[in-house]
C-alpha cells in the first residue's frame, strides 16, 4: 500500500519538489514517532504521504494555506477511492489528514503524530528557510514570532516527538536571537 501511495504522490508533486521533499521528511518523522507510540502504521504513513497532496493542484497562498488540510483530505479521498482502498481505511486516513493543521480535543494517535511530524519540519533549518523564501523576511519573522515560537512546545506531546523537537527548538531560538542581534548591531552603525 505504501509504495502505491508514495508513487502517486511522487508523480503528483513532481513539479513541486520542495513539497515532495517536505512530505518525505514528514513520512520519516511519522515512522520514527509512530513505532514508539503504538500507532496504526498503515493509517499513519498513508496519511503522511497524502497530507499535503492539495499542493499538486493549488498555488501556495495565504487563502489556500488556511484550507489546505481540508483540501488535501478531499483529494486524498478521491485518490484512495481510485486505488480501491477500503471505505474504513479511507475514512480513517481522510480524518487524520483533515486535522493535521489544527488538532481537535482527543485526536487519534495517528492524527497527533502527523501533526507533530508536520510541525517538526517547520522548526528546523529547512523549515526556516522555506518560511523566509515563501513569505520574505518581514512575513517570515512575523510567522516565527507570532505563530511558531509561542506555540511550538505545545505541539509535541509524544516522548519521541518532543525528543526530536528539542534540538530544533534550540536551533530556532538561537537563529531568532542571532538575527535580532545582527539587526540591532546594523541599526547602531
Amino acid at each position: 500500500m505504501e509504495s502505491l501511495i508514495s508513487d502517486y504522490v511522487k508523480k503528483a508533486l513532481s513539479k513541486k519538489q520542495d513539497t515532495f521533499a517536505h512530505t518525505l521528511r514528514v513520512v520519516g518523522y511519522c515512522k520514527a514517532i509512530g513505532r514508539t507510540d503504538d500507532a496504526d502504521m498503515d493509517i499513519l504513513i498513508s496519511s503522511a504521504w497524502l497530507h499535503d497532496i492539495c499542493w499538486s493542484k493549488l498555488d501556495m497562498s495565504p487563502e489556500n494555506l488556511a484550507v489546505h488540510a481540508e483540501e488535501s483530505a478531499k483529494l486524498a479521498k478521491d485518490v484512495l477511492n481510485k486505488m480501491n482502498m477500503s471505505d474504513r481505511m479511507t475514512e480513517k486516513i481522510v480524518a487524520v489528514i483533515s486535522v493535521h493543521e489544527s488538532l481537535p480535543d482527543n485526536p487519534s494517535i495517528e492524527a497527533g503524530i502527523l501533526f507533530e511530524a508536520d510541525h517538526l519540519d517547520r522548526i528546523g533549518a529547512v523549515g526556516i528557510s522555506k518560511i523566509f523564501s515563501s513569505w520574505g523576511i518581514k512575513g517570515g519573522l512575523d510567522i516565527i514570532n507570532t505563530k511558531i515560537l509561542p506555540s511550538m512546545e505545545e505541539w509535541f506531546t509524544t516522548r519521541k516527538g518532543f525528543e526530536l523537537a528539542k534540538e530544533k527548538i534550540n536551533f530556532l531560538n538561537l537563529f531568532v536571537d542571532n538575527y535580532n542581534k545582527e539587526i540591532i548591531e546594523a541599526n547602531k552603525g
